[in-house]
Order: structure tokens, then C-alpha cells, then sequence
């Protein structure tokens, strides 16, 4: 007579149990040794044989992401084929310490309802399902949450202490400086290399000017904005011209040296508490009024002299001319030049720039007209700007009303004609009339944009005399160049028939079902 038996239940000798070790920088008496050897003597006294070994070592219990222990040993207990049917834990805090006790409660829920019961070996209380038992359970997990709540509170306020008296508290020290460092009375240990940390409770660590050369280019660099009419981007240009690496090994980029010349701790000025994260949250900018700055905590990199004057030189790049300003700046242009273009904006640094024109005025020929200005233009081809603008307006106007229609969440640039499509896909919509070969024969050329990101180009099509549209390519990111010019349609044919279409119904498929990853180049929609 053949026997069967269930899964997961073992009919001869002692019940079988995995244990679940974690392991923080709570307090000694849960360090993995002294929970197995209490785990391990309560399997004795109770005659529990220990056949699995889950364990997260340092590892912190206020969410289940960070804990892939606990992670496996909620996917095992689902297995038909488990060797075990209880797991053994020190306690509630082991278990985790999680913000919310419903969450602990859920995880443990989760293995009960796979038949694997959870037994905490030191708690003074049977886990047994009764009323007492869960209270005493949902009173322990509050707790447990409320110590790394008040661990949390103590911790920053000893960071905060530490960076009001001078101290480095966290991060890395910067491009041009280095941590040392330092015994309680303030004398200098040794300097700290990168991965290198204090080993004495009461050893300090203090920001010092790097002696490698470093300080000397950031000094280079504050001289290079203050003094020169270079940008942030252009310094970095000149940096890696000179085969100058950032402090990783890279090269330069323009955001890299705006940090920088932005960072007030080159003039001697500890900051901190810029940024939170605590017990595990999003990390989010705080207002400056909530940082702590404490002036002269360490030797200057910077002459303050110096740090005001780019300081000055930022608040004017980042802040917005008015529309007077902008009308003044174009005037001087004109007074120099006799003539204004976008190629001449960008020359002279004291005038707007064309995306400042266009985003006041809508575009650039509806500024021409308030300053006065009468471009010489193909009288033909204006027009022809004009019908385009105007059925771009109204293409814009037709797919934002219909994505919005469906649920979406839809922004338009008017000047740069940009859909934003729930804060994730960007679309760039074109309406264009044909040039002429030979004064005759019509074609279409589109431009990716070089000067912001999108991920579709919709390149519309309509006739060189008429006011209707005759199609849409839906573009996608990396079937042009950008910056340049490509034949779309030319000869009757569409070099792009792929993506060519009849109406925006692609587009609301695209906003809708297709991922932005299956568009890479090459994708051939139609195949599909």
C-alpha cells in the first residue's frame, strides 16, 4: 500500500524549522551569534529540529526592498516542497521594524496563510493567535518603529551638532579637498583616503584644500567665470582640452563645474542638511532657511572676494529678463548691426537669447514686429511660417484635447510646439509646406532638435499652396540625426513609410500601449 503525505508536513521525527536571523547596529544583544544561541536553545527545550538559515546581516529592517533573507524565506514558505513548518526569530524587532505595523503584520500573515507559523523565542508571550498575544505582537511592532524613528531623530540631531561645531559630517569631501583626520582636541591624525572612515568614537573628520593641485584649478576656475565671458560649459571645454580630469577620472561636464563654482564650503563655509532622507523616505531638497552653515569652519579654497563676484555672475544668468529687457537687448543689436538673426543673439552676451525671445513673444518674427524690426525675408516664405504656425497650433490643440479625453495628463510648449505626455513621453509636433526643386517639384525635410530632448518627432505634411494636411510621420528617436536636415518625402514616395500615417491615431497609441523602449532605432512598426 503505497502512503502519501501532504507537502510541507513531515510525519516522523521532530518538527522541522527554518530560523531568521537580522543583524543591524542596534545593540550587541542581537548580534547573529547571541540570536542563534538563543534561537538554538528554545529549539532544544522544545524538541524543534532547525533544517534552513535565513540571515540579513547589517542590514536595516525598515522596508522588505533592502532584506533579501527575508525576501527568499517569503517565497520559500510559498513552495509546496518546503523542508519546514515554522520559522524561529528572536523577536518582533527582528522581524523588522517597519514604519507601518500592518506591513509586519502582512509578511507574518503571508506565512500563516501558507501553513508556516512564526515563533519569537525571547518575547515573553505565546504567539499563539489569541486576543492578548496580538496586542502584545501590534504594541512590540509600534515600537520597534517608533526606536528607529527616535534612532533617526537622535542621529541627525548629532550630525547637526557635529556640523555646527566645524565637523565633516557624511559624503565625500569634494573636487579640490580632502577629510582629515583629527583626535578630540582638535590634532591632526592622518588624511583619510577614499572608503576611509574614523575607527575611534571620539576621532573627528575636518575638510582641508587638497595639496595635489586640485584647489589650484578650482581657484583657476572661480578666476575663469568671474573674469572671462565663459561659461560653465565652456570651462569644462577648456578642461578637457587640457586633458584635466574631473575627481572620478571623467571628463568634464558643464553641471560639474556649475556645482562647484555654486558650493559655498570653497570659501571656508560648512553646510549642511540640504537634503533629507530619513528612515528610508524619497530624498528631497529642503529649503535653504532650514540648512546649517557654519562661515570659516575650515581653510578657504576661494578668496570671498572672488566667490561674490561669480556669485553675482549666476543670479544673472538664472534669472528670467523681462519682456522690456528683452526689447532693449534686441534693439542694441539691431543699433549695432543693422540687422537681427538668431546666429547674432547667440554672438552678442549681452543680448537675450532666441529661446528667451520665442518663449515672450511666441516667436522670433512676433518679436521682429514689437521692436519694429522688417526682416528680409522670402515674402513666399513667410507666409508659408505662418500657415505652418497656425496648423501646428491647431494639431496641438486637437491632440491635447483628445489625450486629455483619455485620462492623460498633457502639457504644450508653444515655443518650443512640445507635448508632454504624463511627465514622461515627449513629443515634438511640426507642420511643414514642401520646398521646390527647380521651382517645381516639391519635398519635405525634417530636423530633430539638438537643443532640447524629445522621443517622437510628429512631422506633419501639407500642401505648398493649400491649408489641409495630407499626412503625419510619427518619427521616433534615433530615425534622425540631430540638427539636421533629412528628406522625409520627395517623388510621390515617403522615405520613412514605416512611420507614416493618415491621422493622430498613432499618437494615441503610442501615449497609451507602446513602451518608449520598443522604439529603438531600426523598430519597423508595421512588422509588428
Amino acid at each position: 500500500m503505497s502512503s502519501s503525505r501532504k507537502p510541507g508536513v513531515h510525519l516522523a521525527g521532530p518538527p522541522r524549522a527554518a530560523q531568521y536571523i537580522r543583524m543591524s547596529t542596534d545593540h550587541q544583544e542581537y548580534s547573529p551569534l547571541f540570536q542563534r544561541e538563543a534561537i538554538a536553545r528554545y529549539a532544544v527545550a522544545n524538541n524543534i529540529r532547525i533544517v534552513r538559515d535565513y540571515e540579513d546581516a547589517g542590514i536595516s529592517g525598515l522596508t522588505l526592498r533592502d532584506r533579501p533573507a527575508l525576501i527568499r524565506l517569503l517565497l520559500d514558505v510559498e513552495d509546496p516542497a518546503r523542508r519546514f513548518s515554522s520559522v524561529l526569530v528572536y523577536d518582533v524587532s527582528r522581524w523588522g521594524r517597519f514604519q507601518d505595523v500592518d506591513e509586519s503584520a502582512f509578511y507574518e500573515n503571508t506565512c500563516r496563510r501558507a501553513g508556516v507559523r512564526i515563533i519569537y523565542v525571547a518575547e515573553p508571550f505565546e504567539n499563539d493567535g489569541t486576543p492578548l498575544s496580538s496586542v502584545l505582537k501590534a504594541m512590540k511592532r509600534a515600537m520597534a518603529g517608533e526606536f528607529s524613528r527616535e534612532m533617526s531623530r537622535k542621529i541627525f540631531l548629532g550630525h547637526c551638532l557635529n556640523a555646527q561645531r566645524g565637523f565633516h559630517t557624511a559624503g565625500p569631501a569634494g573636487y579640490g579637498l580632502r577629510r582629515m583626520l583629527v583626535d578630540a582636541r582638535g590634532n591632526i591624525r592622518q588624511p583619510l583616503g577614499s572608503h576611509e572612515y574614523k575607527n575611534v568614537q571620539t576621532d573627528r573628520v575636518i575638510v582641508v584644500p587638497d595639496t595635489s593641485g586640485e584647489a589650484a584649478m578650482v581657484r583657476k576656475m572661480f578666476e575663469w567665470y568671474a573674469t572671462q565671458p565663459v561659461t560653465a560649459a565652456g570651462i569644462a571645454r577648456r578642461l578637457n582640452d587640457f586633458g584635466i580630469v574631473n575627481g572620478v577620472g571623467r571628463a568634464w561636464k558643464g553641471r560639474n563645474v556649475m556645482q562647484i563654482l555654486h558650493n559655498e564650503k570653497y570659501i571656508g563655509t560648512n553646510v549642511y542638511s540640504r537634503t533629507t532622507s530619513k528612515l528610508d523616505s524619497p530624498w528631497q531638497q529642503l529649503p535653504e532657511d532650514e540648512w546649517i552653515k557654519v562661515p570659516d569652519a575650515f581653510p578657504p579654497v576661494v578668496d570671498k572676494t572672488i566667490f561674490a563676484a561669480v556669485r553675482s555672475k549666476l543670479a544673472g544668468v538664472r534669472r528670467r529678463p523681462t519682456r522690456d529687457e528683452i526689447i532693449d537687448g534686441m534693439r542694441k543689436v539691431i543699433s549695432r548691426t543693422g540687422k537681427i538673426n538668431q546666429r547674432l543673439l547667440k554672438h552678442y552676451r549681452s543680448a537675450p537669447s532666441a529661446e528667451q525671445v520665442a518663449h515672450e513673444f511666441g516667436s522670433l518674427n512676433a518679436a521682429y514686429k514689437v521692436v519694429g524690426y522688417a526682416p528680409n525675408l522670402d515674402p513666399e516664405r513667410s507666409e508659408n511660417r505662418v500657415v505652418e504656425r497656425d496648423m501646428e497650433r491647431r494639431v496641438a490643440e486637437s491632440a491635447t484635447a483628445m489625450l486629455r479625453e483619455l485620462g492623460h495628463d498633457v502639457c504644450y510648449e508653444k515655443h518650443t510646439t512640445m507635448l508632454c505626455v504624463d511627465d514622461a513621453l515627449r513629443i515634438q509636433l511640426v507642420v511643414r509646406r514642401p520646398w521646390l526643386i527647380q521651382g517645381h517639384l516639391p519635398y519635405w525635410t525634417a530636423r530633430w532638435p539638438d537643443c532640447f530632448a524629445i522621443d517622437f518627432l510628429v512631422f506633419g505634411r501639407i500642401e505648398r499652396a493649400g491649408t489641409e494636411l495630407l499626412d503625419f510621420h510619427v518619427l521616433p528617436r534615433g530615425s534622425l540625426r540631430a540638427g539636421e536636415y533629412t528628406v522625409v518625402f520627395r517623388h510621390g514616395q515617403s522615405h520613412f513609410e514605416p512611420y507614416r500615417h493618415s491621422d493622430l491615431k498613432a499618437l494615441v497609441a503610442l501615449a497609451d500601449i507602446v513602451s518608449l523602449e520598443a522604439f529603438a532605432p531600426g523598430f519597423n512598426p508595421v512588422s509588428r
